[in-house]
C-alpha cells in the first residue's frame, strides 16, 4: 500500500480567506507546538504546511558556475566526525485559512513575532480570491540540488510527443537519454554513499539507487538480484508505464534507460 504525498504548494479555495507564511524560526524544544497553538486558539486552519532543516552552512550559497562554495569542507569536516550538519533553524511553509478565525492577518504576525522565535517571517498574499500559490520559494532545491515539478500532463506530452513524432527512433532516443540521466543519478547517489560508507557497487545501487528512485516519483523499484554480471529488477507503478497502459507493446523505455545508466556507472 503508498501513501501519497501532495507537494502542490497552491490553493485553491473560493470564498475563503486565504494568507500563506514563509518563515524560519530558531531550533528549540516546543517552538512549533507553541506556533500551532496560536493557530489554534484564534480558530485559524493550517490547509497546508511543510517543515524543514534550514541554515546547514551549506543551502543558498549559489555561486555563478552554480557550485556551492564552502560545502565540500563542510562534507569532509562531517564525515571526520561521523555526523551531519546540525540543524540550527526550521523553515516553516505554511498556507492558512482565516475565514473564521478571530484575529486579523496584521494582529496575527504581530503575536508570531512577539514570540522570538522567527529569525525572518514573510507574508505570501494571494494573487485573487481563493487563490494562492508559494512565490517565495525559488529556486526549489533537494539537498544542494535544483529540482522541478513536473506533473503527468507535462511529462505526458514529453513523452508521447517524442514516440508520436520519431516512431521507433523516439524510443532509442528516450532510452539513450535515460541513460545519461541515470549516470548523472549515479554520481548523486555516490556522493550519499559516501557519507555512509557504502562502497560496494551493488549494495549502493540497492540502498541508495532503488530508494531515490521512488524518492522522486519514477515507481517502486524492487532488486531481486543484482552484481556485475546480471541482475534481476522489477518496477511497480512506473510513472513512463502509466502512458501506455493502453498499448500492446512496452512503453518504458526512459526508465530501462535510467536504470541501465544508473548501474552503469556504479559498476
Amino acid at each position: 500500500m503508498y501513501n501519497s504525498l501532495d507537494l502542490s504548494r497552491y490553493l485553491a479555495s473560493p470564498g475563503r480567506k486565504l494568507m500563506g507564511l514563509r518563515g524560519v524560526v530558531r531550533n528549540g524544544p516546543g517552538v512549533i507546538s507553541e506556533l500551532t497553538a496560536i493557530l489554534s486558539k484564534h480558530k485559524i486552519i493550517l490547509r497546508q504546511a511543510l517543515v524543514s532543516c534550514y541554515g546547514d552552512g551549506c543551502g543558498d550559497k549559489y555561486v555563478n558556475d552554480n557550485s556551492y562554495r564552502g560545502c565540500e569542507n563542510k562534507k569532509d569536516e562531517n564525515k571526520r566526525n561521523g555526523s551531519s550538519s546540525e540543524c540550527k533553524e526550521t523553515l516553516i511553509l505554511a498556507f492558512l485559512d482565516l475565514t473564521e478565525a478571530e484575529i486579523s492577518f496584521d494582529e496575527l504576525i504581530t503575536e508570531l513575532k512577539s514570540t522570538g522565535s522567527f529569525v525572518t517571517l514573510e507574508v505570501i498574499k494571494p494573487l485573487v480570491d481563493g487563490l494562492i500559490v508559494d512565490t517565495l520559494s525559488h529556486p526549489l532545491k533537494a539537498g544542494r540540488n535544483r529540482i522541478i515539478i513536473l506533473r503527468e500532463p507535462g511529462y505526458r506530452g514529453l513523452l508521447t510527443e517524442i514516440r508520436r513524432l520519431f516512431g521507433t527512433g523516439g524510443d532509442a532516443l528516450l532510452y539513450h537519454t535515460g541513460f545519461t540521466t541515470g549516470t548523472e543519478f549515479a554520481k548523486l547517489h555516490r556522493e550519499v554513499a559516501e557519507i555512509i560508507n557504502l562502497k560496494e557497487p551493488a549494495e549502493i545501487f540497492k540502498k541508495v539507487s532503488a530508494t531515490m528512485f521512488q524518492w522522486a516519483g519514477f515507481g517502486k523499484m524492487n532488486v531481486k538480484s543484482i552484481s556485475r554480471d546480471y541482475g534481476e529488477i522489477e518496477v511497480q507503478d512506473s510513472f513512463e508505464c502509466e502512458l501506455g497502459i493502453e498499448r500492446a507493446t512496452t512503453y518504458s523505455q526512459f526508465v530501462r534507460g535510467i536504470i541501465a545508466g544508473i548501474l552503469a556507472e556504479l559498476f
